[in-house]
């Protein structure tokens, strides 16, 4: 018997076990949650497929070898329901099953009549097997027990029994006569198309270890679709295809068959079976794969994919063409040092093998600012396999040129060399540096920023220092970046350390730029740098205050103090009120005009000095001014004076006022002389008393006793 499973093992390659442990042991953890607490529970489990013509076909198998051979002692009923999934039915209601047949395994007159009738050798092999496995399933292994190796031992009895139990279910499903001959197959021919059935099998007699639980098979007996098409996905590789599909539920066991270019006939490629490599594809699908090495790039191979049903059909579920081509890049070229030799060529020269490879096409030459920058290449058309210099005329003067060689060979596999900088010869300094700001803290340390170079090639600042601006400047601080480092970002704002007890107030600083060819910038201008003090500026004094109709004029001299940087100018109009802020001054600054005032309203000044330091002077003496009115109101505008129908018709402009203004209508008499004629809030007027000659003017006048200035004269003669 064991030589026998072994055999038929090696014959089919394993290609069901996987398929099979589950059919058999699907139920095994379920059932020892539902029941733990009582007996043991065996699941006697079904599948099964309809066929028009036919019927419906189906394999049961107990998952306990005891409960199998209790069903080839005294048989099974096969049962049958017919399931409407729209009838109303309660949780609680049970399932109508009929039994529709019983099935036992044959006697020994049948296997001898269908063993002898089977031509096929393989199927003849498995019905021996078969027959054995119902002879001897009643036999035991064992013998007396050993101590020393104790339990070890029944386990590993127990997992050959179970093995070779999993084989025989593998035989006994896949083979419909195997089935049949052994009472674990039905053809239910009366099924009607169209219908939904629910199948269960029980066996006849009972068992006395476990609680045999009939497991539901739902079934519509609807046509199976024709093949079981599957796409396979191809990707190209070197000397190689890779294969890989999805897998579906109704196959396993693969295998897969090329046919070689030019050719028909097809050849299988592996022996054992190709599983599913479960969940490893997208969110959780199981894919399987085959990868065809050693074959010949950019010929044609055809392959055919196979796969084995639950009842050990092998179909084909794809065909596919693929081609591997040549991923393999040409040799890496070796870019040598390139050289500056004219004012606008850089010469580019690089090396190859003495024999480069048969499939080497050509090169191209590209140029980037940066060492892993974002290369572009100098030329549209790609040079000869031949080349091996180049001339670039467009490299950018002031800043890093890198290079690279690209190799490309027929099948566009490229390779590059290693990226190359060129030092350009350049006698042009960078111009002149320019300090943003200068600052001492309190412990001394002096903080300075430069505004940065815009050279493309700038490669750092020197920075001097001295103690007064005639004496001569050391060099107290350099940095430069390096061309070939990937930190690229130069230096721009210094630190240094002085000292706070010192004479002299200031410190003084100058600064050079230097590009990669180490030419320097003139110096910079310098910077003076006050040293922090507590002593406050001298305080500014006014000395006058002219007072206009809108202005106040304010006349001051400046705080003698030799760090003053600016003036403060406050202002109220309130003694008890705060001081705010008018204007700020440069530090020479004598003379400050005041110029959003108000007429009649008393404003009051006084003014600070602040020092480099922050430091502020005490405030000055208080000032005051108050702007006076005039008198002198606006004229009107736009006069004009026109005839309607023997009256004069009188028309201006006037600006609004916020105070109550009157029109005043000036007439001249016989005499010629302007008289007051009369007055008027509009803006118009109309003289019915008219004479052959007639001259105007208006004058404003308003509530707070002040005037306009006469209008232009103007007048009419009526005929």
């Amino acid at each position: 018997m064991k030589n026998l499973l072994k055999s038929n093992m090696l014959k089919h390659n394993m290609r069901f076990i996987y398929i099979i442990a589950i059919f058999l042991f699907a139920n095994i953890c379920f059932a020892q949650e539902a029941d733990s607490t009582t007996i043991p529970s065996s699941y006697i489990n079904v599948v099964g497929r309809y066929t028009e013509g036919k019927g419906v076909e189906i394999r049961f198998f107990p998952d306990k070898k005891s409960v199998l051979e209790n069903g080839f002692k005294n048989g099974f009923s096969i049962e049958r329901t017919l399931f409407d999934s729209k009838a109303k039915r309660k949780q609680t209601d049970t399932l109508d099953y009929v039994q529709i047949a019983k099935v036992f395994p044959y006697k020994d007159s049948q296997w001898e009549t269908t063993i002898s009738s089977e031509k096929n050798l393989e199927s003849r092999n498995e019905l021996e097997i078969a027959r054995d496995f119902l002879k001897n399933i009643s036999k035991r292994e064992g013998g007396v027990f050993n101590f020393d190796k104790g339990i070890s031992e029944l386990k590993d009895q127990k997992s050959k029994e179970d093995y070779e139990y999993m084989v025989f279910a593998m035989t006994a499903l896949q083979n419909a006569n195997v089935a049949t001959a052994l009472g674990l197959g039905y053809t239910d021919i009366t099924a009607i198309k169209g219908k939904s059935y629910l199948y269960r099998v029980r066996p006849l007699g009972a068992s006395s270890m476990y609680k045999i639980i009939p497991m539901d098979f739902f079934i519509v007996t609807e046509n199976l679709k024709k093949g079981h098409d599957n796409p396979v996905y191809v990707k190209q590789g070197d000397t190689e295809l890779f294969f890989a599909w999805l897998d579906i539920p109704e196959l396993s066991g693969y295998f897969v068959e090329r046919a070689n270019p030019g050719e028909t006939t097809f050849t299988q490629l592996n022996k054992a079976p190709i599983h599913s490599l479960e969940g490893s594809g997208y969110e959780g699908e199981s894919r399987s794969g085959y990868n065809d090495k050693n074959l010949i790039n950019y010929k044609i191979y055809t392959y055919r994919f196979f796969g084995y049903t639950l009842f050990g059909e092998k179909v084909q579920f794809a065909e596919v063409k693929g081609m591997p081509k040549d991923l393999t890049p040409p040799e890496q070229p070796f870019l040598q040092q390139p050289q500056h030799v004219k004012a606008k060529e850089v010469l580019i020269t690089w090396k190859m093998n003495p024999i480069p490879a048969p499939d080497l096409k050509g090169f191209f030459v590209a140029r980037s600012n940066k060492n892993e920058g974002e290369f572009k290449v100098l030329h549209s058309a790609m040079l000869s396999k031949d080349t091996r210099i180049f001339t670039d005329t467009t490299f950018i003067a002031g800043q890093p040129n890198y290079y690279v060689v690209q190799a490309i060979d027929t099948a566009k596999n490229v390779s590059s060399s290693y990226p190359v900088s060129v030092t350009l010869i350049d006698s042009i300094p960078p111009i002149k540096p320019v300090f943003i700001s200068g600052k001492i803290d309190s412990l001394g340390v002096v903080t300075i920023t430069v505004q940065k170079n815009k050279e493309k090639d700038l490669m750092g600042y020197r920075l001097f220092k001295s103690n007064s601006p005639e004496h001569e400047f050391s060099v107290i601080h350099e940095n430069f970046i390096n061309n070939d480092s990937l930190v690229q970002v130069v230096q721009t704002v210094f630190k240094d350390t002085v000292t706070l007890n010192s004479l002299t107030p200031f410190i003084y600083y100058k600064i050079k730029a230097l590009d990669f060819n180490y030419n320097q910038s003139e110096f910079s201008n310098v910077l003076k740098v006050a040293r922090p003090d507590t002593i406050p500026p001298v305080t500014p004094i006014f000395n006058d205050v002219v007072v206009g109709e809108k202005k106040i004029e304010l006349h001051f001299v400046p705080s003698s103090s030799e760090d003053v940087k600016e003036h403060i100018i406050y202002r109220k109009t309130d003694m008890q009120a705060k001081w705010e802020t008018l204007k700020t001054t440069e530090s020479t600054a004598t003379k400050f005009i005041d110029t959003t005032v108000t007429t009649g309203v008393t404003y009051y000044y006084s003014i600070r000095a602040k020092d480099l330091s922050g430091l502020y002077s005490k405030y000055a003496s208080v000032v005051y001014g108050k702007p006076y009115d005039t008198g002198i109101r606006p004229p009107i505008k736009n006069f004009s004076v026109n005839i309607e129908k023997k009256n004069i018709i009188l028309k201006w402009e006037y600006p609004a006022l916020k105070t109550e203004h009157t029109f005043v209508i000036y007439k001249k008499d016989e005499k010629g002389q302007l008289k007051q004629y009369d007055t008027t809030k509009e803006k118009s007027y109309t003289d019915k008393n008219t004479n052959k000659e007639n001259y105007y003017a208006v004058k404003v006048v308003t509530g707070d006793g002040g005037q306009s200035k006469f209008s232009n004269i103007l007048g009419k003669i009526i005929e």
